[in-house]
C-alpha cells in the first residue's frame, strides 16, 4: 500500500486476556483520531483516513468505522489542547474478517463436537473466551448483529476480500434464517442499511488452523489499492 502512495500506519493495540473487549476498539478509535490530528505531518488530510485489517483486525476495523462516536470506544482522550476529531473514516478494507464473533464462536463449538473433532476450534474457542468473556459481549460487538437489529451506525464504502475454502470465516450460520454464508449475510445487511460494500473472492486457499500465505493472494493487494484510489481522492 505504501509503495503505491498510500500513507500506511501499522497499529499496535491491546488485546487478549489482560485487555479484553473493548480495549482494542478504544485503541483503534484513538489511532484514527490521532492520525487525523497529525495528518499534516503524515502528508495526508483528516478526511482521507480509512481502516484496513485481516481476520480479527478486519472485524475491529469495521466495528470502529460503524461506531465512531460510541463514548465507550472514544474513551481515550487526545492530548490536552488538541483540536477535536472523531473516528469516522473514509472507507474500510477487510480481509476474511471475523465479522460476527458470536456466530463464529458457536460455529467452532459445533465443530468441536464432531467425532473426531478437528484441531482448529480449540484455539479459536480459547481466544474468544479470553477476549470477549461472554456471548453477550460477542453479540454486542458484532457488526452483523448491530445491523440486523437496526442499530443506527455509519456505513462508509467497504470491501471484503475472502479466500476460498475458508471454513473459519466463509460458513453458513445454522442459527440464521439468511440463505447464504456469513460474508453474504453481512454484505446484505450493510447494503440494506445504506452502505456500499463489495464481496470479492481471491484465488488463494485458507486452511483452518494455519496462517494464510499472503505471498499467494494473487492480485488482492493491487485490488485494495484500486479500491482505496476510488474512495480516497486527494
Amino acid at each position: 500500500m505504501a509503495s503505491h502512495g498510500i500513507v500506511s500506519i501499522a497499529l499496535d493495540f491491546r488485546s487478549g486476556n489482560e485487555d479484553p473487549y473493548p480495549a482494542s476498539v478504544q485503541d483503534i478509535n484513538y489511532a484514527v483520531r490521532w492520525a487525523k490530528l497529525n495528518a499534516r505531518e503524515l502528508k495526508t488530510r483528516p478526511d482521507l483516513v480509512g481502516l484496513s485489517g485481516q481476520s480479527s483486525g478486519g472485524h475491529l476495523a469495521m466495528l470502529v468505522a460503524m461506531r465512531p462516536h460510541d463514548p465507550r470506544y472514544a474513551a481515550i482522550a487526545l492530548p490536552a489542547g488538541s483540536a477535536a476529531h472523531d473516528a469516522s473514516v473514509r472507507c474500510v478494507v477487510m480481509s476474511w474478517p471475523v465479522i460476527n464473533p458470536l456466530s463464529r464462536y458457536r460455529h467452532a463449538k459445533r465443530a468441536q463436537m464432531q467425532t473426531p473433532p478437528p484441531e482448529w476450534p480449540k484455539s479459536i474457542i480459547a481466544r474468544h473466551d479470553s477476549y470477549w468473556r461472554s456471548e453477550a459481549n460477542m453479540a454486542e460487538g458484532s457488526p452483523t448483529v448491530a445491523l440486523e437489529r437496526g442499530e443506527k451506525v455509519l456505513t462508509p464504502p467497504a470491501v471484503w476480500y475472502q479466500a476460498h475454502g475458508d471454513i473459519m470465516h466463509d460458513y453458513k450460520d445454522v442459527e440464521s434464517d439468511f440463505d447464504g454464508n456469513e460474508p453474504q449475510r453481512f454484505c446484505a445487511a450493510y447494503a440494506k442499511a445504506g452502505g456500499s460494500i463489495a464481496l470479492e473472492y481471491v484465488d488463494m486457499e485458507r486452511k483452518a488452523g494455519s496462517s494464510p500465505d499472503l505471498s499467494k493472494c494473487g492480485d488482492m493487494f493491487g485490488r485494495m489499492v484500486e479500491f482505496v484510489g476510488r474512495h480516497v481522492r486527494v
